[in-house]
């Protein structure tokens, strides 16, 4: 392979991805088409994670997405994150992690509620999994089909765990929505969702997902959208028993949602050209870091040694690093290599920047 050049901003391409539930059309329309709905809802912006999909196992590298270079070479992302990862990625970065994101970003576009689900914490996936990343995750509501988007986000009806499992286990999906109330969701809105809190995406709700990069998840429900799931599936093949001290059965009251899941914006920096500030970072999370961007002439980009993800949810513009210059428009997506430090966005636009964890010192 030949040198690869890191000293410009990459376009991350379209990178589909099935899924056991049917959405999609709001990202055919943004891929240039009138397509419908089906098992291609999400969108895997920038990955290097391989998607854990029934049925689908000989697809080895679904999920694994790619990016051109102003210079208009083309790779996969892993030969980007792994060809000199210390250029890619941030030598603080390899040295705590690896050579590897340690980040997942998502368009996802939902046409029916997802399956009722939890993903493991930290803590837990090293327990259980013997893994280094749970799945805590983020959701940056873009937009919403109907006039009422809605989520679940944590019971607020908790059961304990006696009932849980006995709901589960008899498959009660009236009992099982009755631990939820809908939290209503609208374009603009940002919410922390931490490793063991259950949630659900209601119908129609379109959205930026930022999480720790792993397809780690227990499904409550075992037949959901038309699909049977098996056991992997299900409880990631360790069965019921063994997932349920995996759930956050804490209670948390409707009126709360939204100031307990909610961002704590911090502003990074401000001028007569844009705004760049944090939405969701430590000590809120530890696991990922969420920036918004508006920028409304020429707004220089905090740098700090890590690599970003970029995606452009409103506007037209350009992106200045390296000296070049890399056209943006709403719905595009860029990888920003963690070797450039003199980084600008010039025009009219909002970005939402996804970073992974900021290493210890």
């Amino acid at each position: 392979m030949k040198m690869i050049d890191y000293d410009q901003p990459f376009a991350i391409l379209p990178n589909r991805v099935w899924r056991t539930y049917r959405g999609g059309a709001t990202l055919e329309g943004i891929e240039g088409r009138e397509g419908e709905d089906g098992h291609f809802p999400e969108d895997w912006v920038g990955s290097a994670t391989r998607a854990a999909n029934m049925g689908r196992e000989e697809l080895v590298d679904e999920g694994v997405g790619r990016a051109r270079g102003v210079d208009g070479a083309e790779y996969s992302m892993e030969e980007l994150y792994q060809g000199d990862p210390d250029k890619a990625l941030g030598a603080a970065h390899v040295a705590a992690y690896g050579a590897q994101p340690y980040l997942l970003v998502k368009l996802l576009d939902s046409a029916m509620r997802l399956h009722i689900q939890a993903h493991p914490s930290l803590a837990w996936a090293q327990a259980h999994l013997d893994a280094n990343s749970g799945k805590t995750e983020a959701w940056w509501i873009l937009g919403t089909r109907g006039a009422e988007g809605w989520v679940y986000l944590g019971f607020q009806h908790a059961p304990t765990l006696e009932e849980w499992r006995r709901i589960i286990d008899a498959q009660d999906i009236a009992a099982m929505e009755a631990c939820f109330e809908k939290v209503p969701v609208q374009a603009g809105d940002v919410l922390l969702v931490a490793g063991g809190v259950p949630h659900a995406i209601g119908p129609g709700v379109f959205m930026v997902e930022i999480q720790e990069p792993t397809d780690y998840v227990v499904r409550c429900e075992y037949t959901h959208g038309g699909l049977e799931l098996d056991e992997g599936a299900r409880t990631m093949g360790l069965g019921l028993e063994k997932v349920l001290d995996l759930f956050d059965f804490s209670a948390y009251p409707l009126a709360e949602v939204k100031e307990r899941f909610g961002p704590k914006p911090v502003v990074l920096s401000e001028g007569s050209g844009g705004r760049e500030e944090v939405l969701l970072a430590a000590p809120q999370t530890d696991r990922l870091e969420l920036r918004r961007i508006r920028a409304r002439g020429e707004c220089a980009l905090q740098t700090d040694g890590r690599f970003s993800v970029l995606i452009a949810t409103a506007g037209a513009g350009r992106i200045v690093a390296g000296g070049r210059e890399l056209p943006l428009q709403q719905w595009s997506r860029c990888f920003l290599p963690a070797a450039l430090t003199d980084v600008a966005v010039a025009g009219s636009l909002e970005l939402a920047r996804c970073l992974p964890p900021q290493p210890a010192d």
